[in-house]
């Protein structure tokens, strides 16, 4: 029957509203990809942030017979994430409840609560929730325990089978359920004694077949996350045990997971960490068994290949190119909560493998400048690898398990199918003490024949780790589509029946995620593959992880960078494929939600792995749309930017006249019609500041330090808004500050006409921007005197341009004003300490790498520091914040509630951020020279 998923929509949006529900081509396209390397567009895309979203999702798909797929954060690596039907993406807002209990033996997670943000909270308590996937810091909950998610330290001890306390669960039907609340259960009870009556009896009949009991415990004796959780079969009776358990890795197939309540698990106060180096893989497998116990945390796995794909990388150790051929690395950590017990397990470790002979002594290190090296050495892997790869390829990272004795057989093994079917840049590392191997492969996937390479690379693997080795296909990354066809393979067809009941009992009609886990089709796992077809440079790298969208101030509001690239690559794809209108009709469709709304901030590069930069990218894309008319535009402003920018100060004092005299309602209307004569018109905020000004120099005393000071266009254009309780422009604080602290100050002459050239660079007009930049790195050199004085530039965003690609005489010193805040003002003043106060860390900060100063800098003038949590770009994006007010307010949507009512004044260092902030917080947001100057009266 074929399903009618226009009447859906409507239905839907009936339900839902047109927000959270769309078909549009564009945006159904970008969600379709994960991190796995399938693809899969769905026809629908709901963004829920309240059960009853999910719920009313659900009474639809039934009475529609639609599939639905949950999706988290997207970061699954084997195609779990995504589905034909309705994809159901938890909000950007929903879900997040976390909860710790009185005695912090247990925390109560959200379903779109990040695992770092848990850990976060649980720091204080010295707790932490047991699963550590390498992706913590972007997966979410619902993730986590969807996949059954472990990690380099948690094995299979602390994964979310073990931890579980609890579950608050929508199933199918539409019935709700938690797992820890007794009135639920019994309310359950009533209403589906059926389901429960048919989990008992099939834990009876699994514990009743010794054969099949025995298989099941020693399949998941080492990590196992093919198919279902089916070891909650025998270790279990009770049917809401059974329920809880069999949750855990069922990748969103029996049931919504809404929240999680988990065991805490210790956090150690003291860490100490090894590089064992051994001649060959065989002697680092030998090693591994004899150290499994409580002295050991983590056994991280390093082949030769994975050795050679590091060596002479920054960062990592220069005596890594001095190994012989052939040598493999044991990264082992040790963990204790005092000093003396670390000491003893550390020289436990070296006792048990001291018979084994070592390249080099086995040296452990508590020193967190020493060992993070070493921890940088093993989480380098993926980036490089996957950053180094051709253009055009994949990056594919399987992971499969064994029992510790087949270690070292198992890899070489692995290394000669990477030779058999051509993909020597093949890696293996992992959690050696687990038992567990992640391998990386970057298959080409262009042509059939590629396809048909990694089906029968795949056959091979699955016939060494199943039939050979008894062992894991998936260990901890879940089953996906990626393993599917070889569940039944791996498990036998007693065990794989038990879990086609299982999929039966929780999901009758088969809608959720259908063809994950189980699967007929044999070819499921080379289906719907990803093509990657090169777009630029710039973003090439992206392996679509989606570790951007936690920071991307646009995810919320539309795409992030992921989704971005995604659609740019499909635009590549059709032009490749000659399909040249489609191609146009795509490019257009996606103008505003790929290129207009990007903020270009790049965070996404901060957070990438591979370093892509979309931001770069999007300017980049923005120069050829650049009209002739608007490039006259540019091309005046910056010959004449002294004018502009004052006729701009100018022009927001007389705005501010305007609305005293005439209101908000009648502003905003003249701004809307101005707007209808030209673009270059912003859009009414009515806590607009008055214009800015530079202000003149103190007189020079004899004797003094002088330093040059350089105010940036924001402070020059934006002074004081209606909040602010200082009517002094930021340069005039800075001169006051400067003279306090003891300094002459000069400024250039044409200030006004100088600019670091980040408005020409947003709008793709590289060539003025540069221009504009070097004007000014001119002329405020000529000021330092052969570069004996120091230039200070007071807009974070400024510094940052300027500074960029570093064709700056080496002579001359050009610091921002936070840098010169923090080590050279401070020090010189005598500080009285505010109560209270917010602080922003933005882009630029970020980029500047100046958050511990600006941190330093608060504390050191107020007593309290409030940084409001998520909030990782303000989203104004220099002057696209007047004209695209839509970034800034979904960026900052929740800021106002995230802010305590004792927090009345905010700090940053960049003068439009400052203003949008101040917009949508509700209180005044500053540059931190105010702080500072205000403290130290």
């Amino acid at each position: 029957m074929t399903i009618n998923y226009q009447q859906i929509t409507e239905e839907l949006r009936a339900k839902l509203g047109d927000k959270a529900v769309t078909n549009d081509p564009v945006k159904r396209f970008a969600w379709s990809t994960d991190a796995s390397y399938f693809r899969i567009v769905p026809e629908i895309v709901v963004h829920a942030d309240e059960l009853e979203q999910v719920k009313a999702t659900l009474e639809v798909a039934r009475k529609y017979n639609a599939p639905v797929t949950y999706r988290a954060a997207g970061t699954s690596l084997s195609g779990q994430a995504i589905g034909e039907g309705i994809l159901l993406i938890l909000g950007h807002d929903g879900f997040r409840k976390l909860q710790i209990s009185e005695d912090k033996s247990t925390v109560t997670l959200g379903a779109a609560v990040i695992g770092a943000d848990a850990n976060a909270a649980l720091k204080p308590f010295n707790k932490k929730i047991g699963p550590d996937p390498a992706t913590l810091a972007s997966a979410k909950i619902g993730g986590i325990v969807s996949n059954n998610a472990s990690g380099m330290c948690c094995g299979t001890a602390q994964n979310s089978y073990q931890t579980i306390a609890s579950a608050k669960l929508l199933f199918a039907d539409g019935t709700e359920l938690d797992t820890g609340c007794e009135k639920s259960k019994a309310a359950f009870s009533q209403t589906h004694s059926e389901l429960l009556n048919s989990l008992t009896s099939l834990a009876e009949m699994t514990q009743q077949n010794p054969t099949l009991a025995a298989r099941i415990r020693k399949k998941f004796s080492i990590k196992n996350t093919t198919g279902y959780s089916i070891n909650a079969l025998v270790d279990y009776n009770d049917p809401f045990d059974l329920i809880n358990h069999l949750i855990v890795g069922a990748e969103g197939t029996l049931a919504f997971v809404n929240d999680v309540t988990y065991h805490t698990v210790e956090e150690a106060k003291f860490k100490a960490s090894a590089m064992a180096v051994f001649f060959n893989m065989e002697d680092a497998a030998k090693a591994v068994p004899p150290m499994k116990g409580d002295s050991v945390a983590a056994v991280e796995l390093l082949d030769w290949a994975s050795i050679k794909s590091v060596t002479g990388k920054p960062g990592m150790p220069t005596w890594l190119n001095e190994l012989p051929e052939g040598a493999a690395i044991l990264l082992i950590e040790c963990r204790a909560n005092d000093n003396e017990t670390l000491q003893q397990y550390t020289q436990d470790v070296i006792t048990k493998i001291a018979h084994i002979q070592t390249e080099r002594p086995i040296e452990f290190s508590s020193d967190p400048a020493v060992f993070s090296k070493y921890w940088a050495m093993r989480s380098g892997l993926f980036p490089i690898i996957g950053g180094e790869r051709p253009k055009g390829t994949s990056v594919i990272i399987e992971d499969v398990a064994f029992e510790l004795e087949h270690l070292a057989e198992a890899a070489a093994d692995l290394t000669e199918l990477f030779l058999k079917h051509g993909y020597p840049e093949g890696v293996i590392y992992g959690h050696a003490l687990a038992g567990n191997f992640h391998f990386i492969i970057t298959p080409k996937f262009a042509t059939q024949a590629d396809i048909d390479t990694f089906h029968a690379f795949m056959q091979d693997v699955a016939e060494m780790v199943i039939n050979k080795y008894d062992g894991s296909m998936k260990a901890e990354h879940g089953t996906g589509r990626a393993v599917a066809p070889f569940v039944e393979m791996e498990w036998g067809t007693d065990a794989y029946t038990l879990m086609k009941q299982i999929k039966q009992i929780f999901d009758p009609k088969g809608l959720l995620n259908p063809g994950v886990i189980l699967n007929d089709d044999m070819q499921v796992h080379v289906k719907n593959i990803k093509p990657c077809p090169v777009v630029d440079d710039l973003v090439d790298k992206c392996i679509e992880c989606g570790f951007c969208e936690k920071t991307c101030p646009t995810s919320a509001l539309n795409f992030s960078p992921r989704q971005r690239i995604a659609t740019l690559r499909e635009i590549e794809r059709l032009e490749q494929a000659g399909e040249k209108q489609a191609a146009a009709e795509m490019r257009a469709s996606a103008q505003y939600d790929v290129i207009d709304t990007c903020a270009a901030c790049q965070l996404c590069t901060i957070a990438c792995p591979v370093d892509n930069s979309m931001g770069q990218l999007v300017r980049k894309l923005r120069t050829p749309q650049i009209t002739s008319t608007e490039q006259k535009v540019l091309d005046f402003q910056a010959k004449h930017f002294g004018a502009v920018n004052t006729v701009i100060s100018t022009g927001f004092n007389a705005l501010g006249v305007i609305h005293k005299i005439t209101g908000d309602k009648i502003t905003n209307s003249l701004m809307n019609v101005g707007r209808m004569v030209t673009k270059e018109v912003p859009y009414w905020n009515p806590d607009f500041p008055k214009g800015g000004n530079v202000a003149k120099p103190p007189v020079h005393k004899a004797g003094q330090p002088t330093v040059v000071y350089f105010p940036a266009c924001g402070g020059r254009t934006f002074g004081p808004t209606p909040k602010d309780p200082d009517n002094r422009t930021l340069s005039e604080v800075t001169m006051t500050l400067l003279e306090r602290a003891g300094y002459n100050v000069i400024t250039p002459d044409n200030t006004r006409q100088l600019c670091c050239g980040q408005m020409w660079e947003s709008k793709g007009d590289f060539k003025n921007a540069d221009a504009k930049r070097q004007e000014l790195i001119d002329e405020v050199s000529k000021l330092t005197q052969g570069g004996t004085l120091p230039v200070i530039i007071d807009g974070l965003s400024c510094t940052k341009r300027t500074l960029q690609n570093n064709n700056i005489d080496n002579n001359v010193k050009i610091v921002d004003l936070v840098e010169f805040l923090h080590d050279d003002i401070l020090p010189k003043l005598t500080i009285n300490k505010k109560n209270n106060v917010a602080l922003h860390i933005g882009c630029s900060a970020r980029h500047m790498k100046v958050e511990p100063k600006m941190m330093a800098i608060a504390e050191a003038c107020a007593s309290n520091i409030i940084r409001p949590e998520g909030i990782e770009c303000c989203g104004y994006a220099g002057e696209k914040g007047l004209y695209k007010p839509e970034i800034n307010a979904s960026a900052l949507r929740n800021i106002k509630k995230l802010l305590p009512v004792e927090a009345k004044e905010g700090y940053y260092a960049n003068r439009m951020c400052e203003v949008g902030l101040t917009q949508h917080s509700g209180i005044s947001y500053r540059h931190l020279a105010y702080l500072v100057e205000e403290s130290s009266r």
